[in-house]
């Protein structure tokens, strides 16, 4: 299994609203199911974890492989932890902004855009 070290900063445009806690997940890599596909279709995915380390324990980042886009949206939906954007350095990661669900059309200038359709009817 393989480990990063935590640096508890973050190199988002808020840090101080951007800090990962335990348990939190970090996304270092995104790859293409083929080059004429522009969505990803693997991500690397890290989690903040508590590891022993010369006998104490520290938090630190657990590889988690690379996943599919469903377990990040699954992560997204069901958990309370937090996913962060990254990079992989030799021995740590460095984390910036959560990453957050976002619904949009597939085609640019389409007839029927989400945002301008109406709410709810009110009862």
């Amino acid at each position: 299994m393989k480990y990063k070290n935590y640096s508890c900063s973050s190199q988002a445009k808020k840090p101080e609203y951007n800090i990962p806690l335990l348990h939190d997940y970090c996304i270092t890599g995104a790859d293409h199911e083929n080059k004429t596909n522009h969505c990803f279709s693997t991500f690397h995915l890290w989690r903040l974890v508590l590891k022993e380390k010369n006998g104490e324990f520290i938090e630190m980042w657990k590889d988690m492989d690379w996943v599919s886009p469903k377990e990040i949206l699954d992560i997204l939906i069901t958990s309370t932890d937090n996913l962060y954007s990254g990079k992989e350095n030799f021995a740590s990661i460095e984390t910036g902004e959560k990453i957050e669900l976002e619904f949009r059309i597939a085609h640019n200038a389409s007839c029927f855009d989400l945002s301008k359709m109406p709410g709810k009817p009110q009862k």
